[in-house]
């Protein structure tokens, strides 16, 4: 969405809703043109993985049983 630097300082409220649900607002002020949107907050490691996997029937304990773990496992 494009706007001027008043509508949006006038309709702010309304640009931070549009910059939380994703759309980026163009200003152009000055010749000059600035960018508003939302910061996506880091997930952690997995964190783009969160609803794109099924963990179903998980075992107890290591995968790779102790007695191959050699002096690993002590």
């Amino acid at each position: 969405m494009k706007t001027t630097i008043r509508v949006f300082q006038r309709e702010f409220p309304r640009m931070r809703k549009l910059a939380a649900a994703g759309k980026t607002v163009v200003i152009e002020a000055e010749g000059q043109t600035f960018e508003f949107r939302a910061r996506n907050e880091p997930k952690g490691i997995l964190g783009f993985m969160v609803g794109r996997t099924k963990i179903i029937r998980l075992r107890d304990g290591p995968v790779i049983p102790l007695e191959e773990w050699g002096d690993l496992a002590k």
